[in-house]
């Protein structure tokens, strides 16, 4: 029985709830976008700091209780970061941990679907217990639920989907065909016990397999996926890759339904194909009014400038590339998220590019990745594959053009990736022209080879273009080098722009100050000069994700050049949405007129919250809804600290930032203990295990600790307990 994921849950809960009925001191409603109940009981004053709220149901007049699959009000940004053991307490146990409540009001999310729900009625009982110390019962609140949920559209049933001759029964030996499974176990988290599977091993692919429906009007779309799966509309021209945990209920989308189908299709990975799963769709008919509640953080006036990062190698390195329109699917992603200008990285100077070039090797067979879980170097056909099938940035351009997107051609400025597949024979030729893994920039043919790669992607048709010193700042050995380069980039840039009739824009993405090798980067000439169009001060990795702007707005002012401040988009920046919100909200205060987002396509692509966020960003006035709509939420939610989790598998690493959010307490003072020894404080937000500089770098010693932290709650503290596994 999944409960509620409530995405967007800012404006979710400024819709219109209807109330159902109320016993004992408690109130029901229920949320009319996910229909699931939510139930307000006050928790006894005399209650202890820490108490387990159980909550259970009974089909009306059986008597036959049963755990109920429950969540406490939560914000999206504390389920992001929510452990995986108390999702597992929340949706399989019935229990939810609430901290500090006594006296107060708090609430628990039910969602009836499947067990309370019959023939799409509910009618049950509910109660909910509250225990204390030794488990004893301190408060015990029952209510009756009843509601008609008969509109609600759920698909379930798999076997009913066009292509009846490519399913089989469970245990069925035809590889290629997908897997009707029935009876599965209830532990194994499958609603009705049925499932569809689809794996044939990862060189066979399944085929797509497509739904029927026949819907007329909005719905809000949500999917329960253990597993993986890739859907897409028949009207769409891109798929997701959507998943969810055993139990929780995802928002996909909102979408007018007429006349469209559904299409499932398998995911692919670096390994070939991966296993397909799902449970099931559930469509929720949309009123108008809530259509517009929903669609309203988008449609404000776009009054910010977004340029994101986009790379195709990163997605080409997991998806099996056979043709140009991959291109374009991956691109309609941008406009959907807003983003004015899309910056397409095509190869680091030095390496095999991922491109058309004749001018230099392309990554035509195997290449190397990051570590993949406990694989610490992956390698993969599939980068190949896209350049041997594919003109990667002349389709991109033609596509972006279609899409009314602003694509620029970026090159990292440099990296040789020395010994691995991915060195081009330019740096192997030259070994006396790098310094580390990194070409210099100072040697006059290193700076002409860069230039003719530029032109060559100018040619072949970039409306701009773009160089990342910031991820490899070591080619360049002093301010002089760079402003030599961006001079003769300008001076190439503007050559195109006479031809063209139009400016070819140059964008410029650099180590904020406190970055390693800052000093390097001569900025204000750059602005003064009129070199750079697009001025973008970034972090790297998890340090420095605050960096101040004030210089930066100082040197392009009288300039026209556009200053937009970097926000890291990987999973060792901001946690999303919030603390990523705040940075944006933060620097929009400053006065920005706009943002970088580095590895944006890691959030355009990613699941579908990520995009919704992302989507904000060009409104500030969505972004200041979003704070406001947060401290009305806030005193009502649930107490609780949630910080970032590690995604490494040998444990944290020193350029790695820990990184907090507070749930149902206001912004205020926090305490940092490590084996109960104070390590750190903060008077306020941004929350963070020590600085963002790499005087932090060690603050986690290595090994296994607990991690203690303690946030200011009016005139006590709420505090928490974590494990910490440090690598060094």
């Amino acid at each position: 029985m999944p409960p509620i994921k409530p995405v967007l849950f800012f404006v979710l809960c400024t819709l219109a709830l209807a109330p159902l009925a109320s016993a004992q001191d408690i109130t029901v409603t229920t949320d009319p976008i996910t229909r699931h109940f939510h139930i307000t009981y006050p928790v006894p004053e005399n209650a202890p700091e820490t108490v387990q709220v159980h909550g259970s149901f009974s089909l009306a007049d059986t008597d036959a209780w049963q755990k109920a699959a429950v969540m406490p009000l939560v914000s999206e940004t504390a389920l992001r970061m929510l452990p995986p053991a108390a999702w597992t307490q929340w949706a399989s146990e019935g229990r939810i941990t609430e901290r500090r409540a006594a006296g107060l009001m708090r609430t628990l999310v039910f969602n009836p679907y499947p067990d309370a729900q019959v023939d799409g009625k509910v009618d049950v009982d509910f109660r909910i217990e509250i225990r204390g110390e030794g488990d004893a019962v301190l408060a015990t609140y029952t209510t009756h639920l009843q509601a008609d949920q008969a509109d609600v559209v759920y698909i379930e049933d798999w076997s009913q989907v066009f292509q009846h001759e490519n399913l089989q029964e469970e245990g069925g030996d035809a590889p290629q065909k997908w897997q009707w499974r029935t009876g599965w176990d209830a532990a194994l988290g499958m609603s009705q016990g049925n499932s569809l599977y689809g794996n044939a091993g990862k060189e066979l692919p399944m085929p797509q397999l497509s739904y029927p429906l026949d819907l007329k009007g909005w719905y809000a779309i949500y999917v329960h996926i253990p597993g993986a799966i890739r859907l897409r509309f028949t009207g769409d021209e891109r798929s997701d890759l959507l998943s969810s945990r055993k139990g929780e209920e995802v928002l996909w989308r909102w979408a007018k339904m007429d006349r469209q189908n559904l299409v499932l299709k398998q995911p692919h990975n670096y390994t070939g194909y991966s296993p397909a799963t799902i449970d099931y769709v559930k469509f929720v008919p949309l009123t108008e009014a809530q259509r517009t509640a929903l669609d309203a953080p988008y449609t404000a006036p776009h009054d910010k400038f977004i340029a994101g990062y986009w790379e195709p190698y990163s997605y080409a390195f997991h998806d099996n590339v056979q043709d140009t329109l991959w291109h374009r699917e991956y691109l309609t992603a941008y406009p959907e998220a807003n983003i004015d200008l899309v910056d397409m990285q095509i190869g680091r100077f030095g390496m095999k590019v991922v491109y058309e070039s004749r001018l230099t090797e392309n990554l035509y067979y195997a290449t190397q990745g990051d570590p993949i879980g406990k694989v610490s170097r992956p390698l993969t056909d599939n980068v190949g594959r896209m350049q041997q099938f594919t003109n990667t940035l002349q389709t991109s351009v033609h596509h972006a053009s279609e899409l009314g997107l602003n694509l620029h051609a970026n090159f990292g400025a440099s990296n040789c990736y020395p010994g691995s597949p991915l060195q081009g024979q330019f740096s192997k030729d030259h070994p006396e022209w790098m310094r580390g893994s990194t070409l210099r920039f100072e040697v006059p043919e290193v700076r002409a080879y860069a230039l003719s790669l530029y032109r060559e992607a100018l040619e072949i048709g970039a409306k701009g273009i773009s160089i990342d010193y910031c991820r490899y700042p070591g080619t360049i050995d002093k301010p002089e080098t760079a402003n030599l380069f961006q001079k003769e980039l300008r001076a190439l840039a503007d050559e195109f722009a006479a031809a063209r009739g139009e400016k070819v824009p140059i964008l410029v993405r650099f180590p904020a100050h406190g970055v390693n090798l800052s000093e390097n980067f001569d900025y204000a000439t750059w602005a003064k000069e009129g070199w750079v169009d697009y001025l973008c001060p970034s972090n790297i990795q998890g340090r420095h994700n605050h960096f101040d702007i004030t210089s930066y707005q100082e040197a392009v002012q009288g300039t026209k050049t556009t200053l937009l401040p970097s926000i890291d988009g990987l999973y060792w920046g901001n946690p999303l949405p919030g603390p990523f919100l705040w940075r944006a909200k933060q620097l929009y205060d400053a006065g920005a007129p706009g943002i970088y987002v580095y590895q944006a396509d890691s959030r355009v692509l990613g699941p579908p919250t990520d995009r919704r966020t992302m989507r904000m960003l060009g409104n500030s006035s969505a972004v200041n809804a979003w704070w406001e709509e947060d401290a009305r939420l806030r005193p009502i939610r649930s107490k609780g600290i949630y910080i970032t989790r590690n995604m490494q598998v040998q444990g944290w690493y020193g350029w790695q930032r820990l990184r907090v959010w507070t749930e149902g307490i206001a912004m205020g003072k926090m305490e940092f203990y490590i084996d109960d020894e104070l390590v750190d404080t903060k008077p306020g937000p941004p929350y963070l295990l020590g600085t963002e500089d790499r005087a932090s770098d060690g603050i986690l010693p290595k090994g296994e600790h607990t991690l203690r932290i303690r946030a200011q709650d009016g005139d006590g503290w709420l505090e928490q307990r974590f494990p910490i596994k440090v690598a060094g």
